[in-house]
């Protein structure tokens, strides 16, 4: 069994289509691992959603998106009363793709997926999976969830994740300055902004290599992202 690491999808559902069929990942043989951040931005939330739980052995964590989306979820609030930060940074294009689907997606997804999502996972090889970064001077089991799926210091200061072999992250794209998976210290960001005019990156953790999509724009021509 290898283990694939995937990157912020944020809607991009024929971006998601592309590395799946690029890589050499055996669904039901390997393990996909999924950082957060499925949601906001491009308009295919709902079939990204339907097509990770189409796989077989796989973890998927919470970005800090995909907390908005859970919020939103569990009242199905209407637009008017939707968290307008949520709105603003691509939600509205998950809010009008779950209300121009059926009624009943809206809670089969939030029970199925989004409140199945992890804070952090740790493999066999002590590597760390989290969606923005964590303290390397705190226990990840003592942190706050929701800082998790926040935080920026990790990558931003170059921080080495004290513990652990590895750490892999998403949250912070890297994009424009590279558009490929970059290390910093023991931290490696999957986020390559395919959420903005990026490309979605897949990686295989222990080879590192990988598969991209496209840039996103051009597979949703006339669209706007993120």
């Amino acid at each position: 069994m290898e283990t694939y690491v995937l990157g912020d999808i944020h809607g991009a559902y024929r971006a998601l289509q592309q590395v799946l069929e690029r890589s050499p990942f055996r669904p039901g043989l390997d393990r996909l691992i999924h950082l957060g951040d499925v949601a906001d931005g491009w308009p295919e939330t709902p079939e990204c959603v339907q097509l990770l739980l189409s796989i077989p052995n796989s973890i998927w964590l919470q970005g800090n998106h995909d907390w908005w989306v859970a919020e939103w979820m569990v009242t199905e609030a209407p637009h008017a009363s939707a968290n307008m930060s949520w709105l603003r940074q691509g939600g509205q294009s998950t809010y009008a793709a779950y209300q121009g689907g059926p009624q009943e997606q809206i809670r089969q997804h939030f029970h199925a997926f989004f409140s199945q999502q992890l804070p952090y996972f740790e493999d066999e090889a002590g590597n760390l999976y989290v969606h923005g970064g964590y303290d390397p001077a705190i226990a990840i089991t003592r942190q706050d969830p929701y800082d998790l799926i926040w935080n920026r210091e990790l990558w931003q200061y170059g921080q080495e994740a004290y513990h652990y072999t590895e750490c892999f992250i998403g949250h912070t794209p890297t994009a424009p300055a590279s558009l490929v998976p970059c290390q910093r210290a023991n931290v490696w960001n999957l986020d390559q902004g395919a959420g903005y005019s990026g490309r979605l990156s897949l990686m295989n953790v222990r080879t590192k290599e990988f598969v991209q999509s496209d840039a996103v724009p051009k597979l949703y021509p006339g669209v706007k992202g993120r």
